[in-house]
């Protein structure tokens, strides 16, 4: 099969590898379709220390495919909680959780664990290019699950990228008042077919950063209200440090809250999501490219690029 594999950061190769045989309890998916983000744009750039740790790695966790045993539809999250650990007992992000990425080839084996507790049917009614986004979709519900947001609540969004964009529409769908704080003008247009009104944000009730960037978390803090809470998505490089205005932290008593991956009901909730068609999903993907394709736009990506759809099958 051909597969992409990541050897060092800015060097991703397309392979041909043998095909993966999947053990007791685990499914092999043909790939029909793998969405590109953020996170795999970050790792392109600078690796990862868990998801691309042994190389040369499997890359790419955003797909949706078919289950070759039972040639149903199938679209799986990237991870699984191990379910016993004391932070699955709290509600929390597992300490054990079993990764899967892979994404990128015309063949995936998820393990037993994932495809137990994550690996969902995908409803007929759903196009593969649209189910693929689960996993980033039910991030940003677990996103704004931590923001508490009430009904009538101001929420503002920093960015207005995929993720954004996402976010807005599960603020939107909460009740609240999702405000996008982004200066292009091309995506503040784009907001708006995602429920939010395009604004500067300032005094909102909550704040969620969706930039990824020291500079958007510092931008977040500053627009809360007194006791406003700010909710911090995006993720940042091992070791970075941010400074917060400590007399507004402590006399204004604002909640800064972190939210990372999600929980088996957030994928579930996700697919529901996306197969509800209540927004249009479909506008998240700009460019489309083949396996052979993908390293080049990766290492320039076009200014208007959100996701691209890898198709492969």
């Amino acid at each position: 099969m051909k597969a992409i594999r990541f050897y060092a950061p800015g060097d991703v190769r397309v392979e041909d590898l043998p095909r993966p045989e999947p053990q007791q309890g685990e499914v092999l998916v043909q790939v029909e379709v793998a969405l590109t983000d953020g996170t795999d744009l970050k790792a392109f750039r600078r690796g990862h220390p868990v998801l691309l740790r042994d190389l040369p790695s499997p890359f790419g966790h955003e797909f949706c495919g078919v289950d070759v045993a039972t040639g149903q539809r199938v679209v799986a999250a990237n991870s699984a909680p191990c379910g016993v650990c004391d932070a699955c007992r709290r509600g929390e992000v597992c300490v054990n959780l079993d990764l899967l990425n892979g994404a990128y080839a015309e063949f995936i084996v998820v393990p037993e664990r994932i495809a137990r507790v994550n690996l969902l049917r995908v409803p007929t009614s759903l196009p593969p290019l649209l189910a693929a986004m689960v996993e980033p979709l039910a991030c940003c519900l677990n996103g704004v699950e931590r923001a508490e947001a009430q009904a009538g609540d101001s929420v503002a969004i920093v960015g207005a990228g995929p993720i954004g964009l996402m976010l807005c529409a599960c603020v939107a769908d909460a009740g609240a008042h999702p405000i996008a704080v982004e200066q292009r003008s091309d995506r503040r247009s784009l907001a708006r077919e995602f429920g939010a009104e395009p604004g500067d944000g300032h005094e909102a009730d909550v704040v969620i950063e969706a930039v990824g960037t020291a500079d958007a978390w510092s931008v977040a803090v500053d627009l809360a209200r007194p006791g406003g809470t700010v909710v911090l998505f995006g993720g940042l490089p091992g070791g970075t440090t941010v400074p917060v205005d400590a007399t507004r932290l402590h006399y204004e008593e604002l909640t800064l809250k972190g939210a990372f991956h999600h929980r088996p009901r957030h994928v579930k909730a996700a697919l529901a999501f996306l197969a509800s068609r209540a927004y249009p999903w479909e506008r998240l993907v700009t460019h489309e490219v083949s396996l052979e394709g993908l390293p080049a736009l990766f290492t320039d990506p076009p200014r208007d690029l959100l996701k691209a759809a890898v198709r492969i099958a």
